[in-house]
């Protein structure tokens, strides 16, 4: 995995992707749900915006106990900075339609072993246009933490790969509502994304992927967010009747379908992971929107779909970006 070679001087400060992960990040695993980034709107509570309001966002970072033989230029400060944008997958730090500065905050260099907290306190204006990264609504985030005499990459965030930065970035999408026919149906979020090689053209790779048997650290991210979405009752155990993209822009991007069951895994849900998969050719450095589509016919209301969204390179299969849609039957 790449790591930010203007951070390489440091092995000591890291964030975590997945609690407990130490700052080893794992790309074939969720890595985009980091602990260590919360924004909570005032109104709108976990992950939502909420403009013309003070919209507090905690984000922390670690160093490594001693005796983990690290090092690190050392220093008195470090420098933690915070970005925020749409709903994405993979995200730049230098294409204002991707991603904004929040803030940038010198805070004490943490003590060996400790861990470090600073809270950004984030007012996004009113009135903007929905595709401004500061508009209201769900919110992808993310952090970089470093000893304050170094200097990042202003092109790239290196996510997974580099240990200093993480990304969090979930959505929670209820379907259906008051005034919806009397089952769900049709279900549909829109995404941005982008060629992080802003030179080349570059193929990539967009897959969806139902999640029925989460792991311990996904559900509890995604429970501790529907706990509080009215109409929640269950995380679904069983695939919806299919899910994809629409891609209006590539049509003809090269699309692998396998999110239907087999007659063994229909009956039963044996061992089954649906996935739907789309081949893309960007040019450098193009933001493209697309919409992620669920079908929920046939759900029982109050049932929670998890969905892992994620980018990777076709050419070297290096993880570029991810995202997890959660869409609730109500």
């Amino acid at each position: 995995m790449a790591k930010d070679p203007g951070l390489a001087a440091d092995t000591c400060i890291y964030m975590e992707a997945v609690a407990g992960d130490g700052g080893a990040h794992n790309s074939n695993g969720v890595w985009w749900l980091s602990p260590d980034i919360k924004l909570t709107g005032p109104t709108s509570g976990l992950d939502k915006a909420d403009p013309g309001q003070l919209n507090p966002v905690e984000v922390t970072c670690h160093r490594k106990a001693a005796g983990s033989n690290c090092v690190t230029p050392g220093g008195e400060t470090i420098t933690i900075q915070l970005w925020v944008g749409n709903p994405s997958l993979a995200m730049t730090p230098d294409n204002p339609a991707s991603t904004f500065l929040v803030q940038s905050i010198g805070h004490d260099f943490p003590a060996e072993g400790a861990s470090a907290t600073q809270e950004f306190d984030w007012t996004p204006p009113d009135g903007l246009p929905a595709d401004n990264p500061q508009s209201s609504g769900h919110k992808c985030l993310i952090a970089r933490a470093y000893p304050d005499s170094l200097t990042p990459s202003a092109k790239k965030f290196f996510v997974p790969g580099d240990p200093h930065v993480a990304q969090h970035n979930i959505c929670i999408v209820p379907c259906g509502g008051p005034g919806a026919a009397k089952r769900p149906g049709p279900c549909g979020f829109k995404v941005l994304t982008l060629n992080l090689n802003a030179e080349q053209i570059e193929t990539v790779i967009l897959r969806a992927a139902g999640d029925l048997n989460p792991s311990k650290f996904v559900r509890t991210v995604v429970l501790e967010r529907l706990e509080k979405t009215q109409g929640f009752r269950r995380l679904a155990t069983r695939p919806p009747r299919g899910f994809k993209f629409l891609l209006p822009d590539f049509p003809k991007a090269e699309v692998t379908d396998r999110t239907r069951p087999g007659c063994l895994a229909g009956l039963f849900g044996i061992g089954f992971r649906p996935s739907y998969e789309a081949k893309v050719e960007l040019r450098p450095g193009q933001l493209i929107s697309f919409t992620f589509l669920a079908d929920l016919t046939g759900a029982s209301f109050g049932d929670a779909y998890i969905f892992h969204l994620t980018q990777t390179g076709a050419a070297d299969a290096s993880a570029q970006g991810g995202l997890t849609i959660v869409m609730v039957s109500v």
